[in-house]
């Protein structure tokens, strides 16, 4: 079943959704912290209870919305994790531990040195769940010492998800030379942890390195320059490698050493991205022309091909079953283990309104429609009947995050 896409550019999650039903508004509440309720799990959630609104500390959303009121990347790219009912919160200079039920900091940690550029609040990512820590990755300066010249590092602090949410442990990587001397945006991200190892990826413009750093004796396992880590799993570690300008090949390397076990061809403006367990879906122009596909992250080989005319989709897995992607005022369900088209819905179809997609968890999608926030069956695409209030950034069984005018709120989840 084919499906060609060539809309307009989409429109992201505007602020207007998540208005609570008071007259007050969050910057006229009193400075009293607000009541805490119990939360209670949902999962997936089916709606979102607007009386429980509470408002997250503005760094969540610092240096990231547009004039809009959108936020850039996405939920997704929020420097936020979810670990039951708390949030881990990152900022360039450390993380805070915050409460959903009442919103308290409950816990801090900080960055152990200077932040290598000021003012990079929107480029930060989300930290990763490893066991019973939550892993943060810094972009520090490496302070000059005897005759060695100030430098880049990566500071790698494991917090724990346990009261008092301290660090576990923290060690240092030190990064080549043009994570200091680019003038492009430096990036740094917790890929995954898996076995022992954590994988961080660096990347600015062109430039690109990756590290598997042991999680038991803190010390670094091994190196990759010019890999751009994406997902970790089965065993692997896998990415993209940048080998010319705008143009990478797909390639996993082994877990525990770092060794190269497949490599792709050469593809100019790829996408990869996660699409569950031992699968990535990888989109670009190759040799033959545009691809599509979903690759078994052990062998680098096409598990299945992505429906036709889809390349220039972003896609966002569900941790379940289904990828979710979207492209100007279309949105598309696939299966993450045949590759099938589930289904469609693009502007006008079957008397229906593609929604706005801003969350898919779990076999939900969670979105704006023509009449307002709304959530879908992701298998089928089928409206749910329950109207969820707001529609969230991040979910997760306890809570949806949500923009309110530039600001990001947390709203217990209900069933």
């Amino acid at each position: 079943m084919s499906l060609t896409v060539g809309l307009l550019a989409g429109c992201g999650p505007a602020a207007d959704d998540a208005k609570p039903n008071s007259s007050s508004s969050p910057a006229a509440a009193t400075p009293s912290a607000p009541a805490k309720r119990a939360l209670t799990p949902h999962d997936p959630p089916q709606w979102f209870d607007a009386r429980g609104q509470i408002p997250l500390p503005e760094t969540a959303t610092k240096g990231r919305t547009n004039l809009a009121g959108q936020v850039r990347g996405g939920g997704e790219e929020l420097p936020v994790l979810l670990h039951g009912a708390r949030a881990f919160l990152v900022s360039p200079t450390g993380v805070q531990v915050i409460d959903l039920a009442d919103g308290r900091t409950v816990g801090e940690e900080t960055a152990g040195g200077e932040v290598l550029r000021q003012d990079t609040d929107g480029l930060i990512l989300p930290p990763v769940l490893a066991g019973n820590e939550v892993v943060v990755p810094f972009l520090l300066t490496m302070p000059a010492s005897g005759t060695h010249t100030a430098g880049a590092m990566i500071e790698l602090v494991a917090v724990s998800t346990a009261p008092p949410y301290k660090a576990a442990w923290r060690t240092t990587v030190k990064l080549p030379e043009w994570a200091l001397q680019t003038s492009a945006k430096v990036r740094v991200a917790a890929v995954g942890v898996e076995d022992g190892t954590a994988v961080v990826t660096v990347k600015a413009g062109d430039d690109a390195v990756s590290y598997g750093i042991d999680t038991a004796s803190h010390a670094l396992r091994w190196t990759q320059p010019g890999l751009e880590a994406v997902q970790v799993g089965a065993g692997m570690a896998v990415g993209l490698l940048h080998v010319e300008p705008l143009t990478s090949a797909s390639m996993g390397v082994d877990l525990a050493t770092g060794t190269e076990k497949w490599r792709g061809e050469k593809t100019y403006a790829p996408i990869m991205n996660g699409a569950g367990p031992g699968t990535v879906r990888l989109a670009g122009t190759q040799t033959a022309g545009k691809g599509d596909q979903l690759l078994d992250v052990t062998s680098g080989k096409v598990r299945a091909a992505m429906p036709p005319g889809m390349s220039a989709m972003s896609c966002t897995y569900d941790r379940s079953h289904t990828l979710v992607c979207t492209h100007g005022f279309a949105v598309v369900a696939v299966d993450t283990a045949t590759g099938a088209l589930l289904w469609a819905l693009k502007d006008g179809d079957q008397g229906r309104t593609p929604p706005t997609v801003t969350a898919v968890w779990h076999g939900r999608v969670y979105g704006r429609g023509a009449g307002g926030p709304v959530v879908l069956d992701a298998r089928s695409g089928a409206d749910m009947p329950t109207k969820p209030e707001v529609a969230p950034l991040l979910v997760n069984e306890f809570v949806g995050l949500v923009l309110d005018d530039n600001r990001l709120f947390s709203y217990p989840a209900g069933g």
